[in-house]
């Protein structure tokens, strides 16, 4: 599949007040996988953890977060830790990149629960074939060649010391329910090859909106590209009414493209240990070269195990957290 589209967020509350039951039932998860980390979140006193997804509870009580339930936020790496874990997904033996069975299952669990609230849910949509251009979409949006009823656009461009390092294009307020992210993927994860993600970030009446019409739509590609056709194009600027303007043949080949995508797509769980992993070794590798050619493997070793008595709480909760996915992938 050239193109593919994924759950990145989502956050929703059931009101209820037993954590243990929202992860049994509605993740599919052992509740004994998840941690208290010590610290609340969200507006919760307290919260459990495992792989990112974060499950709040005993809401802080004032008139705002009086009868918020269980509150579950996944971020994007959370979502993948879901979809491979849970018994919704039928275990972790399928491979990144193919279909996912967990989310559907989820989405019709919540959209049939009148407990239940979505607050937000994010869908990427990536392209790996080549179908977008950063640049390209960058002049667009400089230029106002977008058809859209969203009004506010901004171009964010990051910097690393004195090159270019990348820009996100953003269409919509950050305070609405429907806002745009476009960006190059592949140069935010240090990757090669051609990565551009158009996220959808849908909060409150639109997430909502979007989890219920997925318990029917045909697909999930067919229905995110329904939203985007309802929400914004590119275009060419052939006519005086912007509505009539053709939209941009390579913005239109990808909304095609996604169109044709039949069910939401696994993606690969990278957790915050590996990150770690990769930042040693991109810059402490080579230092670490030096201490172990000059003073010895056993040097370096007592390092390590010297460090163990300075590491603070959230550093042992990423150890455990890190070990307990382990084990169920085993």
């Amino acid at each position: 599949m050239k193109c593919q589209v994924l759950v990145d967020w989502l956050t929703f509350s059931v009101k209820t007040d037993n954590p243990q039951e929202v992860i049994q039932n509605y993740l599919g998860l052992d509740p004994a996988l998840f941690q208290d980390p010590g610290y609340g979140l969200l507006g919760y006193n307290k919260v459990l953890r495992f792989g990112d997804i974060a499950v709040c509870y005993e809401p802080r009580q004032n008139d705002y977060f009086r009868d918020m339930g269980i509150c579950v936020s996944m971020s994007g790496n959370g979502c993948r830790t879901f979809e491979s874990m849970s018994r919704f997904g039928g275990g972790t033996d399928d491979a990144q990149d193919t279909p996912s069975a967990a989310f559907p299952a989820l989405f019709r669990l919540l959209a049939a629960d009148e407990r239940v609230n979505i607050s937000r849910i994010d869908i990427a949509c990536d392209d790996k074939e080549g179908y977008l251009d950063m640049s390209e979409i960058v002049s667009k949006a400089q230029a106002n060649e977008i058809n859209s009823r969203m009004t506010r656009r901004s171009v964010v461009v990051s910097y690393d010391g004195s090159q270019r390092d990348g820009s996100t294009v953003y269409i919509g307020s950050p305070s609405s329910d429907f806002r745009v992210r476009i960006y190059d993927k592949a140069l935010e994860q240090g990757t090669d090859g051609h990565w551009i993600r158009v996220e959808l970030v849908m909060r409150s009446a639109n997430a909502n909106a979007f989890v219920s019409q997925m318990t029917t739509a045909d697909s999930v590609g067919k229905l995110a590209a329904q939203v985007i056709n309802d929400k914004f194009s590119f275009i060419e600027r052939d006519d005086s009414n912007i509505t009539r303007c053709t939209v941009s043949v390579w913005w239109q080949a990808f909304v095609d493209e996604l169109d044709a995508i039949r069910l939401v797509t696994r993606g690969t769980i990278e957790h915050s240990v590996e990150r770690i992993r990769n930042w040693i070794e991109a810059q402490v590798g080579p230092s670490l070269a030096v201490l172990f050619k000059t003073l010895g493997s056993q040097y370096v070793s007592r390092l390590a195990l010297d460090a163990i008595k300075r590491l603070n709480d959230k550093q042992k909760f990423l150890i455990s957290d890190f070990n307990a996915q382990k084990l169920v992938a085993v």
